[in-house]
């Protein structure tokens, strides 16, 4: 993860968290805990320095699944009363300025002692909805592959000490089974807690194809509306989840009065490159960390610089901002465009439960992203 910091106030944390994450193929590991972050990383590639996904220990032999060629943001998520026919997705596919359709099923599933709406979901189209993290970890859709449930963080908590456990699971329509625990990760899907594989869903009882996502982001809100119902009927209940424009000027009082001008600055730059997320996010992030800059220092971990990134962590999302010619871990410019670098690649621009699990994603610890959200809305 990008932060080492060491909690200041503990009182907030109600439990440690211990997870463990192996990568297959390069033998990473992360050790996440709520008081003091910490990674090790055996190797330079992505999935190596990337602490999200978590994936379980000693996971089963790998499965070939398809490679993800593009990240497909949605634009819209579509919920049906009836199971979409073949034809109709063809032909919203077909239509002009569609990118991508994918075909889910949707369910519930109590796992663990918690209820979790899942979706069931097809490898070779849904891996490019998710966030960038999350598309990129083959080990994660391994996983899914073989049958295993992928948990938001945001709906991990009474699961966090489960984590490669396979536990009893019951579906729709009084359907049980076995569920291993494979890994919690940024999901970013409207209402997705958790995926599954579309036949595992099927084995629990979900409905099948009553959910279609959509990427079309040149066509307008109102196009895209119309040709939804056209492919899909009028009944189809559209919601449009296309990143909203943020207006990146507004500020409190109390933000003027207490971060540093050029920090300010520099936050609300950064932000403008991932579309959907706030200065105030990014600033809060960076309050928490060092209080903007103001105490810069080596971490107990590792982490250096503004923003607190481990080194290998820097080593892949690390940018020359200032074209400087280096990526520069203690250089506030190059560090503050990176942390939204990395930010967004765990969701954040999304929104919502994204943007919770994206700052879980930079800090494993939910006593960091209640801080981080407290302190943007003071900003706000």
């Amino acid at each position: 993860m990008p932060t080492g910091r060491k909690a200041t106030t503990v009182v907030w944390i109600s439990a440690a968290v211990l997870l463990v994450g192996t990568v297959l193929g390069t033998v990473a590991v992360a050790l996440i805990r709520a008081n003091s972050q910490q990674a090790v990383a055996a190797s330079s590639t992505l999935a190596a320095v990337t602490p999200t996904p978590v994936e379980a220990t000693t996971p089963p032999a790998a499965l070939t699944v398809p490679p993800l060629r593009r990240l497909t943001p949605p634009d819209a998520v579509v919920i049906l009363s009836h199971a979409a026919g073949i034809g109709a997705t063809g032909r919203l596919s077909a239509m002009t300025g569609v990118r991508t359709v994918a075909v889910v099923s949707r369910g519930v599933v109590r796992v663990g002692g918690t209820r979790l709406h899942v979706l069931g979901v097809p490898l070779s189209t849904v891996r490019g909805f998710t966030p960038s993290l999350t598309a990129s970890s083959t080990p994660l859709w391994q996983s899914i592959a073989r049958g295993e449930l992928t948990v938001a963080y945001a709906h991990s908590r009474r699961l966090r000490h489960r984590l490669g456990a396979t536990l009893a699971a019951r579906g729709a329509r009084g359907r049980t089974g076995r569920l291993r625990i494979g890994a919690f990760a940024t999901i970013g899907l409207p209402g997705a807690q958790a995926l599954l594989s579309a036949s595992a869903g099927a084995t629990l009882g979900f409905a099948p194809a009553r959910e279609v996502l959509i990427s079309a982001p040149k066509l307008s809100v109102t196009t895209l509306r119309d040709d939804v119902r056209t492919a899909l009927g009028p009944k189809a209940t559209v919601e449009i989840t296309r990143v909203a424009p943020v207006n990146q000027s507004l500020s409190s009082s109390y933000a003027l009065s207490t971060i540093p001008p050029t920090y300010l600055a520099l936050y609300r730059r950064a932000a403008v490159t991932c579309p959907g997320l706030p200065w105030t996010v990014l600033a809060a992030v960076g309050t928490v960390e060092t209080g903007n800059g103001r105490d810069v220092h080596r971490s107990v971990a590792g982490a250096e610089g503004p923003m607190q990134f481990l080194p290998s962590t820097w080593a892949v999302w690390g940018y020359d901002a200032d074209g400087d010619g280096k990526a520069d871990i203690n250089d506030p410019v190059d560090a503050v465009f990176s942390a939204a670098r990395y930010l967004c690649a765990a969701g954040a621009g999304r929104g919502g439960q994204s943007l919770d699990d994206a700052i879980y994603a930079y800090n494993h610890a939910w006593w960091y992203v209640r801080e981080v959200v407290l302190i943007a809305n003071q900003y706000a």
